[in-house]
Order: structure tokens, then sequence, then C-alpha cells
């Protein structure tokens, strides 16, 4: 239930949230006037901060991080860091150039390949390009 526009869906809670952030940057900048025209309270804000920098540093640095993973991790990028590496028996041997073998899965990730063209190829997984040797058949 809501105003439906041909660009824009409101609801309650779109509605809701823009009255959340119009008052929280009110009480921001009134906070912030606050601070610039009291002496007290920067006397009070120098002295905690000389007191907790390091724990806010941590705090930080610990966010971006956590915020990082998440990032290589919605992407599809983390499996690929913390795969174990592949082993030397799983390999298969490559021939000269007359003699090639049809790539069909991933060397990085053994995952099936998509065709995108005559002679290209993706990986679904992580998504690398690859050129097919193979000869083009006439159709």
């Amino acid at each position: 239930m809501g105003i439906r526009l041909s660009s824009i869906s409101l609801s309650k809670y779109s509605i809701f949230l823009a009255a959340q952030l119009v008052v929280n940057i009110s009480l921001a900048v009134w906070l912030y006037n606050e601070y610039l025209h009291n002496q007290f309270m920067q006397v009070y804000v120098s002295n905690a901060w000389s007191v907790i920098w390091p724990e806010v540093a941590i705090a930080i640095g610990v966010g971006a991080g956590a915020t990082a993973i998440l990032a290589l991790y919605r992407r599809g990028h983390l499996p690929m860091l913390v795969k174990s590496p592949v082993q030397t028996s799983a390999i298969r041997a490559v021939g000269t150039v007359g003699n090639l073998d049809a790539i069909d899965a991933c060397p990085f990730c053994e995952t099936p390949l998509k065709t995108i063209s005559a002679g290209r190829l993706q990986c679904r997984n992580c998504r690398r390009y690859f050129k097919s040797g193979m000869p083009k058949i006439p159709a």
C-alpha cells in the first residue's frame, strides 16, 4: 500500500526513513553547533577523545576489514582467495600447438565454462575469460 509513480515507489517505510534522516541530520547539526559555541563541551570532547582514540581506531580498522571481506564475498572473489592450492595430479598435460586439449572447465576453480561467442569462453564462477584454441568448424 503506497503511492506508485512511474519511477518512484513510496511506502510508509520509505516516508518514515526520510523523516528519520531529516531528524538525524537536524540533531547532528545542532550538536556540531553546540560544540562550536560551548567551551566546556570542547574541553570535554578533547579529554574524552584523548582517552578513547585507540579503541576508536581499532573499531574503524575492524569495520573496514569486515566491509572489504563482505565486498569480496558478495562479488564471488573470497572463495578464490581461501581455496586450497590445486594438486599437481589434477592438472591436465597440454600438448603441442597442433595437439591442444579442449578447455571445458576453468583451470582456476574447476567449474564449467559457458560459450560467449566463437572461440571465447567465460567461467561461470570466477568470471574469467578464455580463448579457445580449437579450430572453427564451418557450419
